[in-house]
């Protein structure tokens, strides 16, 4: 190829790689509280939740479960987004429906000590757009990312008023993005496209804490903290098509690093009567910690023109809300909530890979006991304004972008 030919191959390429990487800010694929009972009172959960599930949340509540308690939820996203672009053109995201799930058990093993363990997905996105659509050459057409947590956890009671909680994040993730690839543009010939593929896995770890105290008698105060969590991916990179010998090798190394953030949360819960409890809970997550993601593929590293690292350039983010719950009767409880969330995306760098913007998120649900046994259900709808971008530094994502997002919990728990 000549140098005209070849700046145009690392144009392309570098705007392949720029365009494909999903968001990884927490808001942006932080995946929403992972049981029923927590769904439902999203905004207020950290004083008024006390099931299996706050081994994650908030190991401080552990202390608060008097017997051996197994806890299983089933969690469907519906996730669709619309797109038009400057010129008129639509597209529409493809399998809208995403499913996840969560197990946690809790085992009081004194008087004053509770151990949790849990599995869940606290991490992800699942994005996937036709692969000949508005965004054919300019970004994935799926892009998946998803974290698995294992979360041991401990809680202490250390008198009647204080309690605090230690947990561990063991995580093993995995990062897919699929592209198409324009070798006919490129050489200005009649050739098909190639796919690109970079696709790794890895394992991080961390560890978070939990402290509850209770003033008054009504009266509750949580504060749970959260280290950032680093995952070291490695796996391979394959591109297809390749025209002719010395372009690209079909495959290579593939490295890569993702910083998930650390967050402070602090929540306070007042108990209004016996029956009716009510919790805000206040978010702060260190999205600024995704100053970019770096991007190794071995040999075939020129063809992302000497880009190594993709600037994400996102801000740290809050969310804030109140939930309540009341006893309708001793076997039935209903709950709702509401959560406001701020975007730590900007329009110099949105990416349709994870189609989002300040979200508002109301639930409602309720709780059926029976014997040792409850189940639990939420319904949830995240309300996002229409996102209208500009100036992003890959022009081929300024349009308008209207989202449609509804979710359904179900969650099973067992006492023994």
């Amino acid at each position: 190829m000549d140098i005209i030919e070849i700046m145009k191959y690392r144009i392309f390429a570098f705007s392949l790689v720029i365009t494909a990487l999903p968001a990884f800010a927490a808001e942006g694929v932080r995946t929403l509280p992972d049981t029923a009972d927590a769904m439902a009172v999203y905004g207020g959960q950290l004083t008024i939740v006390d099931s299996p599930s706050v081994t994650r949340s908030n190991p401080a509540s552990l202390t608060k479960i008097q017997e051996t308690e197994v806890q299983m939820t089933y969690q469907v996203y519906h996730q669709k987004t619309d797109f038009t672009n400057t010129l008129g053109v639509s597209d529409s995201s493809l399998m809208p429906n995403k499913n996840l799930g969560s197990a946690y058990i809790a085992v009081p093993v004194n008087d004053t000590m509770t151990a949790g363990l849990g599995i869940s997905a606290p991490f992800g996105i699942s994005m996937n757009f036709p692969r000949e659509g508005a965004f054919r050459y300019t970004g994935a057409y799926d892009a998946t990312l998803q974290t698995f947590a294992i979360n041991p956890a401990l809680g202490l009671k250390l008198n009647d008023k204080l309690s605090i909680g230690f947990g561990l994040d063991i995580f093993h993730s995995k990062l897919r993005l699929e592209q198409r690839y324009p070798w006919g543009p490129l050489l200005g010939a009649s050739i098909p496209d190639g796919d690109a593929v970079f696709d790794g896995n890895g394992w991080g770890l961390g560890a978070y804490m939990g402290i509850n105290y209770d003033f008054g008698e009504r009266h509750h105060l949580a504060l749970t903290g959260r280290l950032p969590v680093s995952v070291d991916y490695e796996g391979d990179f394959d591109i297809s098509n390749i025209p002719a010998p010395g372009l690209a090798l079909p495959k290579t190394p593939f490295e890569s690093e993702v910083k998930h953030p650390g967050s402070i949360s602090i929540g306070y819960g007042y108990d209004v009567s016996e029956s009716l409890r009510i919790g805000t809970d206040f978010n702060w997550i260190q999205n600024s910690t995704h100053d970019d993601v770096p991007l190794m593929i071995g040999a075939n590293q020129p063809l992302l023109g000497g880009a190594n690292a993709i600037p994400l350039d996102w801000d740290d983010s809050i969310s804030v809300g109140i939930g309540a719950e009341y006893d309708l009767t001793e076997s039935l409880v209903l709950r709702a909530g509401y959560q406001y969330a701020d975007s730590p995306m900007n329009s110099r760098t949105f990416n349709p890979s994870v189609p989002a913007d300040d979200r508002h998120t109301v639930s409602v649900g309720f709780g059926y006991e029976w014997g040792p046994n409850s189940i639990d259900f939420a319904y949830s709808k995240l309300i996002m304004a229409d996102t209208d971008i500009r100036g992003n530094v890959q022009p081929a994502y300024n349009g308008l972008y209207k989202h449609d997002w509804d979710i359904l919990t179900l969650s099973f728990t067992r006492r023994f």
